[in-house]
């Protein structure tokens, strides 16, 4: 039996100028548990690669309906490791993806649908992530996204022989969101930042022998998720330029634009365009569901919350996240999801609202990613922890009256998240966690007028990574989680004093994965987050007593969880999303 269901949906398809739309259907392809779109279909339509719960590479059959793993099947993969994004060969008897080794980084492979082992063709450490995304006419060469510990991006073909790679262009920490390769093995499309002072998108095109390489779009808007049309006449890329993200087409003759991009289909939602088959079934992941900022009643006294949360009801309802209340209490701020994302990053605003009012204030600083944010104690910024479209990642500062964000804390190399930080009791300086080597950290001290650093806590000889500092409300002392051991599994709630070098162990590991910390009972307790098997839990931690206390809460998966100043209240973000894959049909010839 076919998987999935046609909906058989009309389309808007013409030109912006209001031409008679052409039909377009879009048809669900699969829609369920470990649904996700890190594969693509294969070129003859017969199936599609994603990655299984126990983290193998896997197919599932779109006749059948029926799937299986492709790598180590019998027992899984070993504790650490696991496939992501993959690609079919252009005659659909093999499958090139990424492999997370054992050594913390990513691999490219190769495997053949039947009978074969996966073959590694490309291992670096120092190209710490690698993307395939087509392969060549002749299968000979593969066309790959390199991700350097550097920041530096580069777009390779990785030779399916010896495991070579040409390396074809060199970008910056602004990495493409799809690179294709046309059906002749010409050119390859790409999307970049326009420019250094935006996070705009236009669609780039890239001779292979070298002699053009040019913007094929110019759009204030993005331009986003390019793909070649299975005859090779035309790119599809995504759009925001209608105001909602829609699918629109290009025609290219001979690595330039011929003509006006052509209106497709409109509002495709989170769509993360994955690849053609050879009959011009255009395949999508589609992420459904939404994430909303919740506040709740909270009992002091016993640490209850209790039943009834409330939504906030912001303008950007289903896409806030990680609330922080502002020091007097009376605002929340959290991020809400704008504009284009990619597979696992989104653009987002801060948004600031009065609780009792209603108003939002919504800043949309110049940069690329916001992870986190965190009040100043004098309520008139906050530290945002992310990444600007220069390729610095680190610490932020966004004054609230401007909406400016400057440099605080800020280095290449960082991780696009940002480093996790919070600020002294008095403002002036910054408290942060930082890598100074594979899985090695430090807790450091930032001093924001004169730029001073000053080491605060060393952890012991070993794999030790530390997340969620948190300082205490009325003291100089942070909270923060230590993973350490050769897996980093071995995780625990540390109490660093400022000025002394060793801290103190509360909570450890056998709770859960733990995810944040939070003062509460003026400073004398710690509220901290664990999750285990999708499940999220919230546990009383006394700072004299390490015996903690589980409270009882609803809520399946939880962000931090956020105490008012008066610790009355909770706020926190609630997630409930869900992968579906859908593909578009009967689009127009390129014209």
């Amino acid at each position: 039996m076919p998987v999935g269901l046609l909906l058989a949906l009309a389309g808007s398809v013409g030109v912006a100028s209001g031409e008679e739309p052409a039909a377009a259907t879009a048809r669900s392809i699969w829609a369920g548990d470990g649904t996700n779109a890190l594969g693509a279909p294969s070129p003859d339509g017969r199936y599609l690669s994603f990655v299984d719960i126990d983290g193998n590479l896997a197919i599932l059959d779109l006749d059948t309906g029926i799937s299986r793993a492709l790598t180590n099947a019998a027992g899984g993969p070993s504790p650490g490791q696991f496939a992501y994004f993959s690609t079919f060969s252009r005659d659909s008897r093999q499958v090139a993806y990424a492999w997370f080794n054992a050594e913390g980084f990513y691999e490219l492979r190769l495997i053949e649908l039947e009978g074969s082992e996966p073959r590694t063709l490309y291992r670096n450490p120092e190209a710490g992530f690698v993307q395939p995304t087509a392969f060549s006419p002749d299968g000979d060469r593969i066309l790959t996204l390199l991700f350097r510990r550097d920041n530096v991006s580069q777009i390779a073909l990785v030779s399916t022989t010896d495991g070579t790679a040409r390396i074809l262009r060199s970008l910056d920490w602004f990495y493409p969101k799809k690179i294709d390769l046309s059906p002749d093995g010409r050119f390859v499309v790409y999307d970049s930042i326009s420019s250094g002072d935006s996070t705009a998108r236009d669609i780039h095109i890239l001779a292979l022998d070298g002699s053009s390489h040019g913007a094929l779009t110019h759009s204030p808007s993005d331009d986003l998720f390019p793909l070649w049309t299975p005859d090779g006449k035309a790119v599809v890329f995504g759009s925001d330029r209608g105001g909602t993200m829609d699918a629109w087409m290009l025609r290219v003759e001979n690595g330039s634009a011929a003509g006006d991009p052509v209106l497709v289909k409109r509002n495709l939602g989170r769509a993360l365009p994955m690849a053609f088959t050879r009959d011009g079934q255009l395949f999508y992941g589609l992420r459904a569901g939404r994430t909303d900022v919740y506040v709740s009643e909270f009992d002091a006294s016993t640490g209850a919350p209790a039943d009834g949360p409330t939504v906030v009801r912001s303008r950007f309802a289903g896409g806030n996240r990680n609330p922080e209340w502002s020091p007097d209490g009376r605002f929340l701020a959290y991020l809400s999801r704008i504009g284009t994302e990619n597979y696992g990053q989104e653009h987002r605003a801060v948004t600031v609202r009065e609780l009792v009012s209603g108003r939002e204030a919504v800043h949309a600083p110049r940069l690329a990613f916001i992870e986190r944010l965190r009040w100043s104690p004098d309520g008139s910024s906050l530290l945002l922890s992310g990444g600007d479209a220069q390729g610095r990642s680190g610490l932020f500062v966004m004054d609230l009256s401007t909406g400016e964000a400057r440099q605080a804390v800020v280095e290449r190399g960082a991780d696009f998240r940002g480093l996790e930080g919070d600020w002294s009791a008095d403002g002036r300086r910054i408290y942060f966690a930082q890598r100074t080597g594979p899985n090695r950290f430090v807790i450091r001290s930032h001093d924001l007028a004169s730029g001073r650093r000053t080491d605060l806590y060393q952890p012991p000889a070993g794999r030790a990574v530390i997340r969620s500092p948190r300082r205490a409300t009325n003291a100089e002392r942070l909270a923060f989680v230590l993973a350490a051991g050769t897996d980093g599994q071995s995780q625990s709630v540390q109490i660093l004093k400022l000025g002394q070098r060793q801290s103190m162990p509360l909570l450890h590991s056998q709770y859960g994965d733990i995810s944040s910390v939070e003062w509460i009972a003026n400073d004398k307790q710690l509220l901290v987050s664990t999750e285990a098997s999708g499940t999220s839990s919230l546990w009383i931690v006394s700072t004299t007593d390490a015996e903690p206390r589980r409270l009882d809460v609803p809520w399946k998966r939880l962000g931090p969880v956020r105490v008012s100043p008066d610790g009355a209240s909770l706020a926190f973000s609630h997630e409930e999303t869900r992968a579906e894959v859908w593909a578009l049909e009967n689009l127009p010839a390129a014209r």
